[in-house]
């Protein structure tokens, strides 16, 4: 008997609505067919007009060759009827729109249903519209950096959710972070306005909020659910987790950035006694102020350092608020709670880490290298 004469028993199984349902019974079918051939099958036993393709499961596999080879390759007995799982075909994609960029599109985030962000090695961070408009176009407020040093490159973006309760008024907005290679978080708080049929968005050098910490560029940033705290790495071989309400301020008439705080009536007593100015924290570390050398655990504010990976960090991905993960090219995953600031979990895996992406709630982590 040739491979085209070859039947196999067939039970058709579905979780499509009652209307795309057929009756369980084994069918037999040409062993030769594929999806194109079941999803005819399928069509004729349900009458449809016009034809809908459909895709097909094997043990969870979707059937991408004939199901004589699929049965062979599994080792599956053909004592019993083949039970097959079919579902709605999904069309390719089709471009909708494209947003024009002056240099290397870095990175992309749309975790927040209203709008899109990208970064650009341009010095750029972008919000668009989720059909292609652009919104705003962030650049970081001019500093004073040491010669040599880039504030150009836009490395890594992603989205935080408004605040609770701070659009009363029933407008929208978020926040957008990016990260550079000089080292330096940036967040700028945007605010949207999509009335009579268009959209537009405001944001300004008072709304942008800094964060700094790492030493070398940052190679990521991550929103953790709900937002309030943000994660980041890069090639100091730390992670450092942020509170949302943390960073500096820039100041225009200093060019140099100040912890937000709220007001005090507590001022720093100069070396006569009396009242001084507070002491600035430049953009830069290295810059008039070396940058402290963290512990373990440093808590600088309202930042969290973690220090346990050898090399530079490429990824995190938050689990949960509580638990956020990180990889990096000292081949190297590891979990990390965030309110003690131990490492929980460590594994070694065969290739540095590049991108990485965790399951809510924990059960499974998945990294590409």
């Amino acid at each position: 008997m040739t491979s085209e004469e070859v039947q196999i028993s067939c039970k058709f199984v579905t979780r499509l609505p009652e209307q795309y349902r057929i009756a369980p019974t084994p069918i037999a079918v040409p062993g030769k067919l594929t999806r194109y051939g079941l999803s005819e099958v399928i069509n004729h036993l349900l009458n449809l007009d016009p034809p809908k393709p459909f895709d097909f499961l094997v043990q969870g596999e979707l059937v991408r060759t004939s199901l004589e080879k699929l049965v062979v390759r599994k080792a599956i007995s053909a004592e019993s009827a083949l039970e097959v799982e079919y579902i709605p075909a999904v069309a390719p994609p089709s471009e909708e729109a494209t947003g024009k960029h002056e240099d290397w599109v870095s990175a992309v985030d749309g975790s927040w249903a209203a709008a899109v962000a990208t970064g650009c090695y341009d010095g750029t961070a972008r919000l668009w519209t989720p059909g292609g408009a652009q919104l705003i176009r962030l650049s970081p407020p001019d500093v004073a950096v040491p010669e040599g040093a880039s504030i150009a490159a836009v490395t890594t973006v992603c989205l935080l959710p408004p605040a609770p309760d701070s659009h009363p008024d029933g407008s929208t907005g978020c926040v957008v972070v990016a990260g550079g290679h000089d080292g330096v978080i940036r967040a700028w708080g945007v605010e949207v306005d999509a009335k009579r049929g268009g959209a537009s968005a405001i944001a300004n050098n008072e709304t942008c909020n800094l964060f700094v910490g790492h030493v070398g560029a940052v190679k990521c940033v991550a929103s953790a659910p709900g937002g309030e705290r943000v994660a980041s790495c890069g090639h100091d071989h730390t992670v450092r987790v942020w509170h949302r309400d943390a960073g500096f301020a820039f100041d225009e008439n200093v060019s140099a950035i100040r912890r937000k705080t709220k007001k005090s009536s507590k001022r720093r007593k100069g070396d006569d006694g009396d009242d001084a100015e507070p002491a600035p924290r430049f953009l830069v570390p290295g810059v008039d102020e070396p940058p402290p050398t963290p512990e373990h655990l440093a808590p600088l504010g309202k930042e969290l350092v973690l220090n346990g990976h050898t090399d530079s960090v490429s990824a995190v991905a938050w689990e949960s608020v509580d638990v956020v993960w990180s990889g990096g090219f000292d081949h190297a995953l590891k979990s990390w709670d965030v309110e003690t600031g131990k490492n929980t979990q460590s594994y070694d895996v065969p290739k540095a880490i590049m991108g990485m992406a965790c399951v809510a709630g924990g059960g499974r982590v998945a990294w590409c290298g």
